[in-house]
């Protein structure tokens, strides 16, 4: 089963959830996929899919997958590299109306150069990079808590520091 989830930001993710019905439709994707289209506007198909799932749902979709689809929210690759599921990131983009910036593009980069993840820059190379990503090996996640910790404190120091300079 492939599981797509595009989160809780309230752009429409239309061109995604379209080419996956193309796909179904031509007969390029066979298995079942089963999505959560967020605010999209466009209502697939070929597949089931739910507005939002709640976290148990999506946990459970999430175990179930063989794929995860999602777009380049970090809490969502994070959520499936802890699964250690294959990851493929189709990063919303501004000049499709899918986010205010283009800051998914990035984080996706980050994950594809760090060997975590499968990325998709142009939807027409989904059908593509999901045959590519069951034959590729990825790096596995390891949560390092103390790198969050440090992030955390350097930020709260930092805070610290501008107040006292403001004060002054």
């Amino acid at each position: 089963m492939i599981f797509v989830t595009v989160g809780t930001q309230k752009f429409p993710f239309d061109r995604l959830f379209i080419e996956l019905d193309n796909l179904v439709d031509s007969g390029k994707i066979n298995e079942e996929i089963i999505a959560q289209i967020g605010f999209s506007k466009y209502k697939p198909k070929n597949y089931e899919s739910f507005a939002m799932v709640d976290s148990t749902k999506m946990n459970e979709f999430i175990d179930k997958a063989s794929i995860l689809i999602t777009h380049g929210g970090t809490s969502s690759i994070i959520q499936g590299l802890k699964k250690e599921k294959k990851v493929l990131v189709v990063p919303r983009r501004k000049k499709y109306g899918e986010h205010v910036d283009d800051h998914q593009v990035e984080i996706a980069q980050m994950f594809y150069d760090l060997g975590f993840i499968e990325i998709v820059n142009d939807i027409k190379e989904l059908y593509e990079k999901l045959c590519e990503i069951n034959n590729k090996e990825y790096k596995k996640y390891e949560s390092d808590k103390s790198l969050l910790l440090n992030s955390i404190s350097e930020y709260l120091e930092r805070l610290w520091i501008n107040k006292l300079n403001k004060n002054k």
